[in-house]
């Protein structure tokens, strides 16, 4: 494990990640960091560290809620979409058995006439 140093709300902490994660870390500590400023607290407020972390956590838990209520919306549209998909495959399937089916009689009519024909200019 690796240890890096991360400051958020003007205090640096330092935290354990595992090696090739520093710069994920970094970001992430960035994101609190720009939720904090979105709290728009003035410097010098007495406001406690626990609070202000608190309001972040539940600032970012929103956006996961935000995020997670997306992919459940986009899951749901894959569905429908892969419904969609296999309904009109379906549709496809028969309207080309239907294609094959109209031929093939279209050919047996075509063979029997041909047939017809051939008999007739047959000599006897």
């Amino acid at each position: 494990m690796r240890q890096m140093k991360v400051r958020v709300n003007g205090r640096d902490y330092r935290v354990s990640c595992a090696q090739g994660d520093e710069a994920k870390i970094a970001d992430l500590a960035e994101y609190l960091q720009a939720k904090v400023e979105s709290l728009g607290i003035p410097a010098n407020t007495p406001v406690a560290e626990a609070q202000v972390l608190l309001l972040v956590g539940l600032l970012a838990a929103d956006d996961l809620s935000d995020r997670l209520n997306e992919i459940e919306a986009l899951q749901a549209e894959v569905e429908q979409l892969r419904g969609e998909i296999s309904r009109l495959h379906h549709e496809h399937s028969n309207r080309v058995s239907s294609y094959e089916t109209r031929s093939a009689q279209g050919l047996e009519k075509a063979a029997a006439r041909v047939e017809q024909l051939v008999a007739r200019f047959e000599p006897v």
